[in-house]
């Protein structure tokens, strides 16, 4: 497997969904007829193609809204043992899991336990420019601090199954580094700045992050399977991911830079197991701010950036939350899979796809991923 072709940064929000809403505008011109198809069809045939297109062993849907729910599976969650895909399936969900570690954040802001304006001396003292970075900073994006998956060195150590990288070790290298940019200046998306609102969750609360999402998110809302797992591979996950990235479709289950993308570097910024009906009750609860006070809400969500010619439509990123159009939530790509979540407030519609296919370590095989996911969501929203 050539791991040196190169990379995109795993644990994302593919902020390619915006290229491709883009183009929900422009593949319709006005008076174009809509031929009418009924919605399960319709909602199948694109999943079956990005399903062909990726060569991924099975795909999920869940699409919500308040006249019906359209919940599909298809193909196998694990080629090897013949097992099929099932709505029910645990999913891992990647970068969706920063919806959740901002908002366990901001609820303890809401509880007086942290504040927006805590700077990252009263924790990390060690790093540049620590006196200026904010909790705020970290949840936006804009602190400045470095990501470990933008080093050519510690990725090619960890694509080789030959690391002992783990998180504290991460966050020890960060703090070596300099800032990209003055905290609050730009933003530079950065996996390593959730690992410490991570740190300083555990630290302030004197709670695990597992034990806060249960305790904060999932028992008010209902959630009974959304969780951080505390072993690589929970009993009821059974869904098997494959990758493309040596030209063929593997299964990296076991592996370990599977294990190492997936669990060991993921955690509060990527490494959380979820559903289909539970992420749809998730982003309709994230969107709505169901669970913070109004202030703290309309301060979790994206500043918009207006059209330009080259981006024409609304989009944004708040604190763990992403826009793009009228469409608001996260997306989340790690070794094996890839997941949409969104939510369009005005119409109440929930959208969550997922594949058990992401080519994480070549970037040819890895933009072809993204595109054909992207794109299977630009068909999905414009149906809707």
């Amino acid at each position: 497997m050539d791991r040196k072709a190169g990379f995109v940064q795993l644990l994302i929000p593919i902020f390619l969904l915006g290229v491709f809403l883009m183009h929900i505008q422009s593949c319709k011109k006005d008076g174009d007829p809509i031929e009418p198809i009924a919605a399960e069809d319709a909602i199948k045939a694109s999943m079956r193609h990005a399903r062909n297109q990726m060569e991924a062993p099975g795909w999920l849907v869940s699409i919500k809204t308040p006249e019906a729910i359209y919940e599909y599976a298809e193909g196998k969650a694990d080629l090897g043992a013949d097992i099929d895909m099932s709505t029910t399936n645990l999913i891992r969900i990647g970068s969706i899991t920063k919806t959740f570690t901002a908002t366990l954040t901001l609820i303890l802001c809401d509880e007086g336990v942290l504040r927006l304006n805590d700077r990252l001396d009263e924790y990390y003292p060690e790093f540049p420019g620590a006196d200026k970075i904010e909790i705020r900073h970290l949840l936006t994006h804009t602190s400045g601090i470095p990501s470990w998956d933008e080093d050519e060195d510690i990725r090619m150590q960890i694509y080789n199954g030959s690391s002992a990288w783990n998180i504290d070790k991460l966050i020890e290298w960060a703090s070596e580094q300099p800032l990209h940019s003055e905290p609050g200046e730009e933003m530079h998306y950065s996996n390593i700045g959730y690992f410490l609102l991570g740190k300083i969750l555990e630290q302030s609360s004197g709670l695990s992050v597992g034990e806060l999402i249960q305790e904060k998110i999932c028992i008010p809302l209902g959630l009974t399977q959304t969780m951080m797992p505390l072993t690589p591979y929970p009993s009821a996950d059974v869904i098997h991911g494959y990758d493309e990235s040596s030209g063929e479709v593997l299964d990296m289950t076991g592996t370990p830079q599977a294990e190492a993308i997936n669990f060991e570097l993921a955690w509060t910024a990527g490494g959380m197991l979820s559903t289909l009906d539970e992420l749809s009750t998730w982003s309709r609860a994230l969107v709505n701010g169901t669970l913070l006070s109004d202030s703290l809400h309309q301060q979790q969500m994206p500043i918009l950036n207006p059209p330009t010619q080259s981006v024409p439509y609304w989009t944004g990123y708040g604190m763990g939350i992403s826009q793009a159009d009228a469409w608001i939530g996260h997306t989340g790509a790690i070794c094996g899979f890839i997941c949409y979540m969104q939510y369009y407030p005005e119409k109440d519609v929930s959208i969550v796809t997922f594949f058990n296919k992401f080519s994480a370590f070549d970037i040819d095989a890895n933009a072809e991923d993204l595109a054909n996911a992207g794109a299977n969501f630009m068909r999905l929203a414009k149906y809707m």
